[in-house]
C-alpha cells in the first residue's frame, strides 16, 4: 500500500525561507544535514539549493575523481516514490538524455540526469536524482527589480531557447505538462560549473544560515525532523542585471511529464493561473474524465508556453485574476482571447453570468459591484504589461537590440487566436 503524507499536528517555533516542518513524517522528507553523505559516500551535502512540496534539493559535492564537482541532489518524499512520481521524472529524463538530438539543438536546454539511487530513512524510502546546479528559476529572477523586467536581448534569448527545448521534448512523444516561470532555470555561468564549494565560497558565496528546530511545547524532537533547518543558498542574479551571457536556461521539473500515447492525462498540475482552458473542461465536477472530450496533450504545451513567453517579457503574467478560482480564470480567457470554441463554451454553465452568447462582455447587474463591463482584450494587456512598462523602465531595447514593437493592427483579434482547431 503507498505511504500518504499526513502533515504532522505538532507546531513548531516558525523559521523562514525553509520547507514546511510538518512534512518531515512518514511519507514526507528525509532529514538532511551539512555534511551527510549519500550513495557510498559520493555526495557530500554542502548547502541546501530548494525545496518544494515532493522533494528538497540539495548543493552536494561529487567526491569521486580529484576536482569534487558541486551537483544538486533532488531527495524526493516517500510519498512521491510510493506514487512513481519521482521513478517516473527519471525515466523521463532517462528517455530524453538517449534520445538522438543531432538536428534538434533543444536537447541542450533540457535537465541533465548524472545519476540516481535510492535511500532509506526515519520516514521511509526517497528517491535521489542528480543533476547540474543551477542558478536560480525565472519567477526568482524577477522578483528583485520592482519593475519585473528582463532587458530585451536575454528576455529574447531565454525565450527563444525555451521553444527550443520544447520543441525537443515533444519531438520525443513527451509532453512537459508543467511549464512556467517557476520550472525554467538559469544556468551557472560557465566559469563556475566546475568548481568546489571551497571555490565558490571564495567567491563570496556565504557559510550555510541554519536554524535549530523547537516544538513550541519543549518535547524533544521526532526520530524523522531534523534538528536544525538550512537556509536555501543564494546563487542567483537581480532581473535588471540579466545579461545575454547570463540567459542560458534548463527546463526542470519532468514530474507531470507524460507521453499521450501510453497514458491518458485528465488532470492539470499547472498553476491554475496558466493552466490551459480545455483543462477545465475534460473533467466533470467530481474530477471524473469528461469522455466527450480529448485528454491533455502537445496543445497543453504550447498554451503554457505561450503563458511563459509573455511573462518573461512583460513585468505581469497575461491573466492574474483574483481570487483565482476557475470562473474568474476563464472569463480572463475570453476577454483576451474571444469566445471559447463550442464544445467548451456550452460547458460553462455560469457564462451568462458575465458574457452574452457572442462572447462579449455582458455583466449582470448584481454582479457589477465586483465586475466591470471593461472589456481587457489582448491589445489592452499587451499595452499595460508588455509595450508600456518597457518604453517607461528604458527596456524596449530602443538603444541597439534593432526592435521594435509591432502596430496593434498586427496582431489578431481574439476569435482569430482562439478556435475548435487550438
Amino acid at each position: 500500500m503507498a505511504t500518504r503524507m499526513k502533515p504532522s499536528r505538532v507546531k513548531y517555533k516558525y523559521v523562514e525561507e525553509v520547507e514546511r516542518l510538518d512534512y518531515y513524517v512518514p511519507g514526507g522528507y528525509h532529514p538532511v544535514m551539512l555534511g551527510d553523505e549519500f550513495c557510498s559516500d559520493r555526495y557530500k551535502i554542502a548547502h541546501k539549493l530548494g525545496f518544494g512540496r515532493s522533494a528538497t534539493t540539495w548543493l552536494a559535492e561529487d567526491t569521486t575523481g580529484k576536482d569534487h564537482r558541486l551537483v544538486a541532489l533532488k531527495i524526493s518524499t516517500t510519498e512521491s516514490v510510493d506514487r512513481r512520481t519521482s521513478t517516473h521524472e527519471m525515466e523521463i529524463l532517462l528517455r530524453l538524455a538517449k534520445a538522438e538530438s543531432s538536428n534538434l539543438p533543444g536537447k541542450t536546454m533540457v535537465q541533465n540526469l548524472l545519476d540516481s539511487f535510492t535511500i532509506s530513512g526515519p520516514n521511509g524510502t526517497h528517491r535521489c536524482l542528480v543533476t547540474d546546479v543551477a542558478r536560480l528559476n525565472i519567477n526568482e529572477v524577477k522578483e528583485y527589480p520592482y519593475h519585473r523586467l528582463l532587458h530585451l536581448s536575454p528576455a529574447r534569448a531565454i525565450a527563444t531557447q525555451l521553444v527550443l527545448g520544447v520543441q525537443f521534448i515533444h519531438s520525443q512523444g513527451i509532453v512537459h505538462g508543467d511549464l512556467h516561470p517557476g520550472n525554467i532555470l538559469l544556468q551557472l555561468p560557465p566559469d563556475t560549473r566546475n568548481m568546489t564549494h571551497e571555490q565558490l565560497r571564495a567567491r563570496g558565496i556565504d557559510e550555510p544560515a541554519k536554524e535549530l528546530v523547537v516544538r513550541e511545547d519543549g518535547s524533544p524532537l521526532d526520530p524523522g525532523v531534523p534538528h536544525e533547518l538550512v537556509i536555501p543558498i543564494w546563487l542567483g542574479i537581480d532581473g535588471d542585471k540579466v545579461t545575454l551571457e547570463d540567459a542560458l536556461i534548463t527546463i526542470a521539473d519532468f514530474g507531470e511529464s507524460f507521453d499521450p500515447q501510453e497514458a491518458k492525462q485528465y488532470t492539470c498540475h499547472t498553476p491554475l493561473l496558466l493552466a490551459p482552458p480545455e483543462s477545465r473542461f475534460i473533467t466533470d465536477a467530481g474530477g471524473h474524465p469528461n469522455l466527450r472530450d480529448e485528454p491533455l496533450s502537445f496543445p497543453a504545451d504550447i498554451w503554457t508556453l505561450a503563458c511563459t513567453i509573455w511573462d518573461i517579457f512583460g513585468c505581469r503574467p497575461p491573466f492574474e485574476s483574483f481570487p483565482v478560482t476557475q470562473d474568474e480564470v476563464t472569463i480572463e480567457h475570453v476577454e483576451m482571447l474571444g469566445k471559447l470554441p463550442d464544445r467548451w463554451w456550452n460547458e460553462w454553465k455560469e457564462r451568462s453570468n458575465w458574457f452574452d452568447e457572442d462572447g462579449r462582455k455582458n455583466v449582470k447587474d448584481n454582479l457589477r459591484r465586483w465586475y466591470g463591463n471593461t472589456h481587457r482584450d489582448w491589445d489592452v494587456r499587451f499595452d499595460e504589461y508588455i509595450r508600456e512598462p518597457r518604453e517607461r523602465h528604458g527596456f524596449d531595447g530602443g538603444g541597439g537590440d534593432g526592435f521594435s514593437w509591432h502596430d496593434k493592427d498586427d496582431v489578431g483579434s481574439g476569435t482569430e487566436q482562439t478556435g475548435d482547431d487550438r
